[in-house]
């Protein structure tokens, strides 16, 4: 048996030895072609068509997976009925015309932002954007990793300001559902297919505060509809329900004009023959109460609904009214009582 194992030991040496020196060669062979990363780049792109999608000539849509992360809330605007945030979009696809099995000594290329533009990127827009920015300090925030196997993750970070129809019947007690929607602006579905990434699609900042909203549930959703002439776009929503904080509006508008009403009540307390210290208090809470709901409306849309907030003020100035009113009807039923009389010895006593 120790003669047999010798003998077959030594005929499985030869094909071993004979890989091993193959494989040795097909390395050395790579390392001479691509001596630098820059020229292994170049010539990766040499016959690469950026101006196409990965899938052009290919049965099926090119599928791109997006994740959101929502650095910060900077404001919601009921005025402009718009909010603006910052976030980092990241795109993640396959492109087979990037492969590069075991060419290079790495299993991806950090690419400099400069060189994204030699690369096919989705055309990625935000519906309801009013406006927004890359940011560029103190270099473009975008970068792109290229792996072997042809995965390409496009990553840059955005400030954007978007649209959001508000609801204020119960403003300031309101809450407000507002979204972000994404669609691809040119390719249809049949050519690129957005989905949310299978993991962490959707994540936020855990100190993400704002001054006067709490962000209560956040979730994203596919939202695929009707474009241009009647071709379906790939469509992806994230949605945003905002609690708005009462506690500014109690503490400058709430409790002050409650103040100011109880202020006018004091008036029943006087004498009615204290005429100008009745008629100086009800002018000067009417007045007040005039100045203090101006205030509150001027920084809120002209909207031609009634809101909570006009309910509450149109409340408060008709009771200030009414103490106003009050005087006036008391103090003409009192000098038509009092007898002519006593009228004209109270005005000699007077002069």
């Amino acid at each position: 048996m120790l003669p047999f194992r010798k003998k077959m030991d030594h005929q499985q040496v030869w094909p071993l030895l004979f890989w091993t020196n193959f494989s040795c060669l097909i390395f050395t062979a790579h390392a001479s072609f691509f001596p630098t990363r820059a020229l292994f780049l170049n010539a990766l792109l040499e016959d690469y068509d950026n101006t196409v999608t990965p899938t052009f000539d290919k049965p099926y849509p090119t599928n791109v997976n997006v994740s959101l992360y929502i650095n910060n809330i900077d404001a919601v605007n009921e005025q402009t009925m718009d909010f603006t945030m910052n976030l980092f979009v990241t795109q993640t696809w396959h492109d087979y015309r990037l492969e590069f099995h075991g060419l290079i000594d790495a299993t991806y290329l950090e690419l400099d932002s400069k060189l994204i533009k030699r690369f096919w990127v989705p055309d990625l827009y935000f519906v309801n954007e009013k406006f927004s920015k890359v940011h560029d300090v103190t270099v473009p925030n975008t970068l792109l990793h290229l792996y072997m196997d042809g995965t390409v993750v496009y990553k840059m970070r955005i400030s954007l300001t978007a649209t959001c129809y508000m609801e204020l019947h119960s403003f300031p007690m309101d809450v407000q559902n507002c979204s972000l929607l994404m669609k691809s602006f040119g390719y249809t579905n049949n050519s690129i297919q957005f989905q949310w990434s299978s993991t962490n699609p959707l994540t936020r900042q855990e100190k993400l505060e704002m001054s006067q909203f709490s962000l209560v549930n956040l979730k994203h959703r596919n939202c695929d509809g009707i474009g241009q002439n009647n071709d379906s776009f790939t469509c992806l929503a994230v949605d945003l329900k905002l609690h708005r904080s009462v506690g500014f509006y109690m503490i400058q508008l709430y409790i002050p004009s409650a103040l100011i009403v109880v202020l006018s009540w004091v008036s029943f307390c006087l004498d009615v023959g204290a005429v100008p210290a009745r008629i100086s208090l009800g002018i000067l809470t009417v007045l007040t109460m005039t100045n203090m709901k101006t205030i509150a409306v001027s920084s809120l849309p002209k909207v031609s609904y009634i809101k909570a907030i006009d309910v509450w003020m149109a409340a408060c100035l008709a009771f200030v009214f009414s103490s106003l009113l009050e005087f006036a009807i008391v103090n003409a039923f009192a000098r038509r009582l009092v007898p002519n009389s006593v009228s004209w010895e109270v005005m000699m006593e007077a002069e």
